[in-house]
């Protein structure tokens, strides 16, 4: 049943949502900013919803950080 998901492209996409699922993970909880429970829940939705929560919390970080240089700059 699962044999041919090891195989060529299936082997691909899941190498690429396991690093999405990493580069998520990682920034997280390295983050200072953000509370304990927070980066419980960001972690059990991306975990949940691989990809859309793996690309959710990204662009989210990412925002956050624009926000803080733009705070600073100012």
């Amino acid at each position: 049943m699962f044999g041919n998901l090891a195989t060529g492209p299936h082997l691909a996409v899941l190498v690429v949502i396991m690093l999405l699922e990493i580069g998520a993970l990682v920034p997280l909880w390295r983050d200072g900013t953000r509370s304990r429970l927070a980066k419980v829940v960001w972690t059990v939705v991306v975990i949940v919803i691989p990809v859309v929560g793996a690309l959710g919390f990204l662009v989210n970080w990412a925002l956050g950080r624009l926000a803080a240089r733009l705070n600073r700059a100012h």
